[in-house]
């Protein structure tokens, strides 16, 4: 696929105002013009690189909860990184300082942007996956990220971990993908589900949809 093609920014409208905090409020013309500027320049800016390894069976740091339970029942399992690269850091930081409105959305949309084209670039790979489960969700610990760094090495795609288990660039993601298991994102093993005011105004954090 080619990934330079323009994006249809209206389908990404509703989780970049999910990014932006505004979920349960209605859009405005003037933010979704900024929402377009904003993709029109990632496009420009963006170098997305995408790493993964498949496995018969999974590396020993997923043989614990709530890894388990995502992979009972499937064939396989992908290890996957992937980054918008530093260029969207460098600007998104150039933004912070001179024109603080747009960097907030630029930020928003640089979120949606890497999600957008990772799910893109997934569909390449296999017909039957699940949704990305990266460290962090559904209880496990964002730590794992170390694991995934050792298989992966994704320094060759110019990722990087620092000592508080931060990747870097930021817009960078890292996590694994079930094979012969088509799921799809659920709030149900969430550590927030209790409390998630996204929950509670029949929405997602990963989306508008109703629930």
């Amino acid at each position: 696929m080619n990934f330079s093609e323009t994006v249809d920014t209206a389908a990404l409208r509703p989780q970049i105002y999910n990014y932006l905090g505004f979920h349960g409020v209605g859009q405005s013309e003037q933010t979704d013009v900024l929402i377009d500027e904003c993709i029109r320049e990632l496009e420009k800016t963006a170098r997305f690189r995408y790493l993964y390894k498949s496995f018969d069976s999974p590396p020993e740091f997923l043989n614990k909860e709530p890894y388990t339970e995502f992979l009972r029942g499937a064939s396989g399992v992908i290890i996957s990184a992937m980054t918008l690269g530093v260029e969207v850091d460098r600007r998104s930081k150039l933004l912070f300082r001179t024109d603080m409105p747009r960097a907030v959305v630029f930020d928003a949309c640089a979120s949606a942007y890497l999600e957008h084209l990772s799910d893109e670039y997934e569909k390449t790979i296999g017909d039957d996956l699940s949704f990305r489960f990266c460290p962090g969700y559904g209880g496990s610990s964002v730590k794992d990220l170390k694991y995934i760094f050792d298989i992966l090495r994704p320094e060759k795609i110019g990722m990087a971990l620092n000592s508080s288990d931060f990747m870097l660039p930021s817009k960078s993601m890292a996590g694994i993908i079930a094979v012969g298991k088509k799921t799809v994102k659920s709030c149900k093993n969430c550590i927030m589900y209790g409390s998630c005011s996204y929950i509670k105004e029949g929405s997602t954090c990963y989306g508008s949809v109703k629930r």
